[in-house]
């Protein structure tokens, strides 16, 4: 068949058609198929993970199609449906990694900023990260913004001040204030009211005397 005629037949073919032609290693149908589908997939992984990813994860989900294909079996679904689920449980995966690096990022950053800050209350804040309420606190600064949670920790727990930040991230102090001040009203609005009279570095007074 001549290769326009062949591109005629796969651009009115069927997805579930395309998926055989994929599973056969046919190039022509693997890119009919990313035609009809980069958009949707590139749609959810940036609105799952931010573009600055988005493209990336299309691109693994599409290589995974291209080994993957000979598993659809159109007796159970529409090959849009297959595929999709194969794509949102990439991005679920790559969404968890994530939160895993950024869990670990944080709790390394962390124990540097105690082992080098001269705070003589070091011993102090050591004690308190090991015990429950601890964990707990880490646990809210994962749920807020990394740029809010980057302050705080450089704020209470490395012994900087708001222009000591501001001069080392090379941000505006104004920018600074405003990330402590988010970042501390999202930690009020996880935390219990117990955590917080143990944590008194996330109360009012604490937060004035910040910004101060």
């Amino acid at each position: 068949m001549p290769v326009a005629d062949r591109s005629i037949v796969l651009a009115e073919a069927s997805d579930e058609y395309l998926a055989r032609c994929v599973a056969a290693r046919d190039r022509n149908a693997f890119a009919m198929v990313y035609d009809r589908f980069s958009r949707p997939v590139f749609a959810m992984a940036g609105h799952m993970l931010g573009v600055n990813e988005a493209e990336e994860a299309t691109q693994e989900i599409f290589m995974r199609l291209w080994h993957k294909a000979s598993q659809y079996d159109p007796a159970r679904g529409a090959f849009s449906h297959w595929f999709m689920s194969i794509a949102r449980n990439h991005i679920l995966d790559k969404l968890r990694a994530r939160t895993e690096r950024q869990r670990v990022v944080a709790a390394e950053a962390l124990d540097l900023l105690l082992a080098e800050a001269p705070d003589p209350k070091v011993d102090v804040l050591e004690q308190v990260w090991q015990n429950q309420r601890g964990d707990v606190l880490a646990q809210a600064l994962q749920g807020i913004p990394a740029e809010q949670r980057r302050v705080i920790v450089l704020a209470y727990f490395g012994g900087m001040s708001q222009s000591e930040i501001a001069m080392h991230l090379n941000v505006p102090l104004g920018t600074v204030k405003k990330r402590i001040r988010l970042g501390l009203q999202k930690l009020r609005a996880s935390l219990s009211p117990q955590v917080l009279l143990d944590f008194d570095g996330v109360t009012e007074d604490a937060l004035a005397a910040v910004e101060s």
